[in-house]
């Protein structure tokens, strides 16, 4: 058998990237992080950026990673967790850099609340809550996948998955939230008028209200993120870019080919494509994607080229 090809024997040409999220961290400065790998994705390298989109198109590594990176979280301007396959937290701060393993399940999405709390989430129903810079497990109350987490408060966390699950957390401990639908969840908002929104595959759009599921009118796209930003709410899918809300229908908003995950500032909606990461601040549109031809550098993209 021949050895395994180091990453850096790869032709440029041979290099797979994928973004992976985005956050805005004020002004013109963004973090993104980024995946590359062999087309068989048998070893890849990841890097977390802090971009400055300003006049010019300026970028740092912040960390760098000889494995994936699943997520990862700005929890402000200078302070990042890194989320690394294997169950691998990096907490990256001014101060220093630090490493916590995290060993159940395969964790695969961070969410934080602003100046609060951090979870993780991932497979077999495993979450890992941090307050006070411990990680503790939320003891599971199911064995299926958990694809989401959000809440804009920590009595207002929830989290969805495979097979209909929805939980709600309370006290540090989960609470399943009984719905008439057993479909694989894989986008989740919640609000502070405690409205859920549940998005999935094959157009599956829910709303939670006042125990009521309802299912909103939505094309046949596969939803993963649902995020409100500057009065209006959004949905990405894989298939086509980005839908807004219009009362219980789901209707395209802009065409992205790919959008994944989102994240929304007071100032910018961020969201991840396939190796691009788009800014909008409700009127314009910006943004950048990652090349590699040895290196790894930024290109601003021209948006004409996307649904312009």
């Amino acid at each position: 058998m021949e050895p395994e090809t180091p990453f850096d024997e790869l032709a440029p040409q041979e290099v797979h990237i994928e973004a992976v999220e985005g956050f805005h961290l004020g002004g013109t400065r963004y973090s993104a992080s980024f995946e590359l790998s062999d087309h068989n994705s048998e070893f890849a390298r990841s890097y977390l950026l802090e971009v400055d989109c300003g006049e010019g198109l300026t970028f740092s590594i912040r960390q760098q990673v000889e494995n994936t990176i699943m997520s990862h979280a700005s929890l402000g301007d200078d302070r990042h967790l890194v989320l690394r396959l294997g169950g691998r937290m990096y907490d990256l701060t001014p101060a220093g850099d630090t490493m916590t393993r995290l060993p159940n399940g395969v964790l695969r999405r961070i969410f934080h609340i602003e100046g609060g709390a951090q979870y993780v989430v991932g497979d077999d129903g495993v979450c890992y809550l941090r307050d006070r810079d411990v990680w503790n497990e939320v003891p599971p109350v199911t064995a299926r996948a958990l694809r989401d987490i959000h809440g804009p408060y920590p009595e207002l966390i929830h989290s969805c998955g495979n097979a209909g699950t929805l939980l709600r957390l309370r006290g540090g401990q989960w609470e399943p939230v009984e719905l008439a639908d057993q479909r694989d969840f894989t986008a989740l908002e919640v609000t502070d008028a405690k409205l859920v929104h549940i998005g999935g595959p094959d157009g599956l759009a829910l709303a939670l209200r006042d125990d009521e599921l309802v299912e909103l009118n939505a094309p046949a796209r596969d939803f993963f993120g649902i995020r409100s930003f500057k009065g209006q709410r959004y949905w990405s899918d894989a298939n086509w870019g980005l839908n807004i809300q219009k009362g219980d229908s789901i209707v395209p908003f802009r065409e992205l080919r790919h959008a994944f995950y989102m994240h929304a500032s007071a100032e910018k909606l961020v969201i991840s494509g396939w190796k691009e990461i788009f800014i909008f601040d409700g009127e314009a549109w910006d943004g950048f994607e990652l090349g590699y031809d040895g290196n790894i550098f930024l290109r601003r993209l021209d948006m004409a080229d996307y649904g312009g």
